[in-house]
């Protein structure tokens, strides 16, 4: 318990309290990796009920991130959901709704540098650098003697 916490605790019913928010705080965490981290299903769960969901929450997810970038469901086309999943297995949404279908986008690029909608992504992503990549001519090496 932290000095917080005993200068608050004033009697035996304070500390109770006390214990019994830390315990439920430990199961709501357990409870939250397991819906959105890939973590184990919590005693007294139902391990097949939570990956459900969990993917229904992916899912609710990645539409919100296709409703926010239409571009990207349209770009990527089949690889986008798994390309998505792939990506938010490691990634809890923080930042907001937008920060994370932009992060998706990025991330996507790193991801699939040979696939055949890469140059779109890029184009749609860096609009300015595309345009200027085109009007400025190319550097060539030069020959040292």
């Amino acid at each position: 318990m932290s000095e917080l916490d005993e200068y608050l605790i004033r009697d035996r019913a304070d500390a109770e309290l006390a214990l019994a928010r830390r315990h439920l705080a430990a199961r709501q965490e357990e409870l939250l990796t397991a819906l959105v981290a890939g973590g184990p299903a919590p005693a007294g769960f139902d391990p097949a009920q939570l990956r459900t969901q969990s993917e229904g929450l992916l899912a609710k997810r990645r539409e919100t991130v296709g409703h926010l970038m239409p571009e990207l469901p349209e770009l990527l086309g089949a690889d986008f959901a798994p390309l998505f999943r792939r990506y938010a297995a490691g990634r809890p949404l923080t930042g907001g709704l937008r920060a994370d279908a932009r992060a998706f986008a990025d991330w996507a690029l790193d991801a699939a540098p040979a696939a055949p909608w890469h140059p779109a992504l890029r184009r749609l992503l860096r609009p300015a650098a595309s345009r200027w990549g085109r009007l400025l001519p190319r550097r060539t090496a030069r020959a040292h003697p």
